[in-house]
């Protein structure tokens, strides 16, 4: 199974998309990436989403938390068939809290898109934050 060049290449602009108007603090940018059935797991224990307005919810919150410097994807792996695409990132956020210094979040994320009219948009979306476990 794998996806054409322009297809891939819709799937970036959408990831793309996502952490500019992330940085940018454009909820409205952000949302219009993801469908309006959207649902998925963040992070932390209550970040548990099944819709557009509950992962907005979310966003709003993390957004009124902090400032997000930079937010990057990277080792970016997609395939799909026809109209479903299944991406695994791994993901690094920058972000600053009111009156702190700069923090760094390395995480890594999966997400489900399905190509509607002419558009990506994420369907179900993933983010965890590794355990750190010490070396044996």
């Amino acid at each position: 199974m794998s996806l054409t060049e322009k297809q891939n290449a819709e799937i970036h602009a959408v990831m793309d998309t996502y952490s500019t108007a992330f940085q940018e603090n454009d909820i409205e940018g952000v949302m219009a990436v993801f469908s309006p059935e959207v649902r998925g797991f963040g992070s932390g224990a209550d970040e548990d989403f099944i819709g557009h307005e509950a992962l907005a919810r979310q966003f709003k919150r993390d957004m009124s938390q902090a400032a997000v410097n930079a937010m990057k994807f990277t080792g970016i792996q997609i395939d799909g068939e026809g109209p479903v695409a299944w991406v695994m990132t791994l993901n690094s956020v920058d972000f600053t809290i009111p009156g702190s210094e700069t923090h760094t979040i390395d995480g890594r994320s999966t997400m489900a898109l399905r190509k509607i009219s002419d558009r990506w948009l994420i369907e179900q979306i993933h983010f965890s934050v590794p355990s750190s476990v010490p070396e044996e």
